[in-house]
């Protein structure tokens, strides 16, 4: 019989606190990034029926966004009518998305107490409600974070600024033409022991070319803001996007979708944009010599064919018929 000692039991139990908390960090509770709360809006009066609607609005997003991970509702007629969104990052569990939605809702409400129009981003949620329909509110406006400028720098700028900016691209591509959740993770490597984390999202309600505007548009404020640091995040109305160097999403949890699982990039795959384009090129280059050589020997087979035959028939030559039915040319 096997006997677990006290060592093996302090063990045991280290293991289980350092799995708890790995899962923790992943799903646990969540951590606020920003407010924004709209100047431009109308402002709506306390105790109104604005006001009810919204909070009405607002308690509706965190269960229907647990199950499906995006959530778009509305409340109100005319000028009280309220519209809802709430999105949950593609790699969190139901019950942490909908812990996040149900924190998030409340702090907008009181953060923008008044206001017709406000976004909140969490660490695994947003929350966005509004006067005005939000489907065709498609217009980019990144914002950044200030931990960003806070990020240490990386050596060899320009060598990681490849890498990132591949990886990004290609996940962006991936997270535009995903039908379940659009959202997709990834990581390269850029050296050795360094590897580049990122994921890209955005909200379900836009069709796949306003995603891949949206997600250039960040991705270009990225570069601006964080090219040459070691982590950074832009946020905006309908996508997100962020690196970093750790593994920051989890890879097991995705909410919908079998496919959005993190990939991984090779390196080389950097060279190969540029080599496999310029091989297939010189490919179809040789084929099209090939083919034009062999048109023309053929073409000057067939004027040599022509050509004896014009000789012949302008020089002909006799025929002998013998009883057995043979024919022979004389000479």
């Amino acid at each position: 019989m096997f006997r677990m000692t006290s060592s093996d039991a302090r063990l045991v139990m280290f293991l289980f606190i350092m799995s708890f908390t790995v899962l923790s960090t992943q799903t646990g509770p969540d951590v606020h990034l920003k407010t924004f709360c709209s100047n431009n809006a109308l402002n709506y009066t306390r105790n109104s029926a604005f006001e009810n609607n919204l909070k009405i609005v607002l308690k509706r997003l965190p269960s229907i966004t647990s199950l499906t991970g995006f959530n778009y509702t509305f409340f109100g007629e005319a000028s009280a009518e309220v519209y809802g969104q709430a999105l949950c990052r593609g790699d969190v569990s139901s019950s942490a998305c909908r812990t996040c939605v149900e924190k998030a809702s409340k702090q907008i409400f009181n953060d923008c107490i008044s206001r017709g129009e406000a976004i909140i981003w969490y660490e695994l949620c947003q929350v966005h409600y509004s006067f005005q329909n939000m489907t065709s509110l498609s217009v980019y406006a990144g914002k950044y974070l200030d931990r960003d400028s806070k990020e240490k720098s990386v050596s060899d700028q320009v060598h990681f600024l490849k890498f990132s900016k591949y990886l990004m691209t290609n996940l962006s591509n991936e997270a535009a033409f995903n039908p379940f959740n659009m959202f997709a993770t990834g990581k390269i490597n850029f050296s050795r022991s360094k590897t580049i984390f990122a994921h890209v999202q955005y909200t379900r309600d836009i069709r796949p070319h306003e995603c891949l505007k949206c997600l250039k548009s960040a991705i270009t404020d990225l570069e601006g803001c964080c090219s040459s640091r070691k982590g950074g995040m832009v946020l905006s109305r309908n996508c997100n996007v962020r690196f970093e160097l750790y593994q920051f999403y989890n890879v097991s949890k995705h909410l919908s979708s079998p496919t959005s699982r993190g990939r991984k990039w090779k390196a080389g795959k950097v060279a190969c944009v540029v080599f496999i384009p310029i091989t297939v090129l010189a490919i179809v280059i040789g084929s099209c010599i090939v083919f034009l050589r062999h048109k023309r020997r053929k073409e000057t087979d067939v004027e040599r064919s022509h050509l004896a035959l014009l000789q012949e028939l302008a020089n002909p030559r006799g025929v002998t018929i013998t009883e057995e039915g043979q024919f022979f040319y004389d000479a």
